[in-house]
């Protein structure tokens, strides 16, 4: 099932809900969301959004996992 379509699906059931049903979903989407929080700091979420953006730019280069793995190698065994 696509995500569009358990959204549907949940809009509708909630639009046919009782109060008892919308507090549990409610309280459950809560405990979710507390629970949910990102890894990173303000910080460092503001750091990869400018790396994100430089990137796009062209201003800065990526590498592959495989390239990533190379440099890191190369540069533990020196």
């Amino acid at each position: 099932m696509t995500t569009a379509t358990i959204r549907n699906k949940v809009h509708q059931y909630i639009d046919e809900a009782d109060s008892n049903v919308l507090e549990v979903i409610y309280k459950l989407l809560e405990v979710y969301r507390q629970s949910n929080t990102s890894a990173l700091t303000e910080e460092q979420q503001k750091e990869v959004l400018k790396r994100s953006a430089l990137y796009k730019a062209g201003k800065i280069k990526g590498y592959t996992l495989e390239e990533a793995r190379a440099r890191v190698k190369k540069k533990l065994t020196k």
